[in-house]
């Protein structure tokens, strides 16, 4: 027997009700050829993903790892539907692109969608729990990350080029003491009033591994969106932290200081599949996005 989408239905239906009667009802069967078809997959599969009792079906540890690449498998064909359908409806120039740090990535998109305002670019941000646990979504063609984001299991099956190197900068208000220096030593900052970046930033768990790599206590301190902390380092609240590809655009309400501690710079790329065939649109990207930031340089 083959493992079929009807059969991963059922099974995605009992496991979210937690009832076969109930399920069947849902699913319009009856409730033994529902039961049958649950006890086959389990059969296939060589384990068991329900713990029976009484009228209740519930999932077990084995039924919980299943049901995630199960919600994958459903997640990935919404999306394929979606993106056929946003195909017919442009009928023309089409890429898909994920990102880590999507605040990163504004400028460039921006400056495609001006040069080529026929294509359709659909932009979606991941993190990297999503790249650990599922990788690159099959509707995606690249990825735009830094090396750190990438677990290292996955990037062996990825191609990349390189794009910029970047570096953590302090956000300061212009009359802040620090912004009349030339760079900033971190140890200094530690009696300051400082807002981190939220903890599924990647920003934060660069910050984590810099303050590390410096031996210096990380501080302890709130944690708001990137937007936030600009707007509370500008009004003079404390000190926060950006990077300096971010960091490009000026601000009369803020000092972007570098770093004088010795640290890794963050190196950022585009990634694709290995083996991928890129389509006549997807290389028309990966070519403006490498002239992009190579010309930043």
């Amino acid at each position: 027997m083959t493992m079929e989408l009807l059969q991963l239905k059922y099974f995605k239906t009992v496991a979210e009700m937690g009832k076969i009667s109930d399920a069947a009802q849902a699913l319009f069967i009856s409730a033994p050829a529902l039961s049958t078809s649950i006890s086959r997959l389990e059969k296939e599969l060589g384990v068991q993903l329900f713990d029976r009792t009484n009228n209740k079906i519930i999932l077990n540890q084995q039924g919980q790892i299943f049901l995630r690449y199960v919600n994958q498998i459903f997640t990935n064909l919404n999306c394929a539907k979606t993106e056929l359908r946003q195909s017919v409806m442009h009928q023309g120039q089409h890429v898909s692109i994920a990102s880590v740090a999507s605040t990163q990535w504004v400028d460039m998109i921006t400056v495609f969608s001006q040069e080529y305002p026929h294509f359709s670019l659909l932009c979606t941000s991941v993190n990297r729990m999503e790249l650990t646990n599922s990788g690159l979504s099959a509707q995606h063609s690249f990825l735009l990350a830094a090396e750190d984001d990438i677990p290292v299991f996955y990037a062996e099956k990825l191609e990349s080029s390189f794009l910029f190197e970047d570096h953590p900068v302090v956000m300061v208000h212009p009359d802040h003491p620090i912004a009349q220096k030339e760079s900033v030593d971190l140890h200094s900052l530690l009696n300051e009033t400082i807002f981190l970046p939220m903890q599924d930033f990647p920003l934060y768990d660069h910050l984590v591994k810099l303050f590390e790599e410096c031996g210096i206590p990380f501080p302890a301190g709130n944690a708001y969106s990137h937007l936030a902390t600009q707007q509370m380092a500008a009004k003079g609240l404390g000190v926060a932290f950006a990077t300096q590809h971010t960091a490009r655009t000026p601000s009369l309400s803020l000092r972007y200081m570098p770093i004088q501690n010795n640290y890794k710079p963050w190196i950022s790329r585009l990634y694709w599949r290995k083996n991928h065939a890129f389509t006549k649109d997807e290389l028309i990207f990966k070519e403006f996005i490498e002239n992009y930031y190579r010309a930043l340089m």
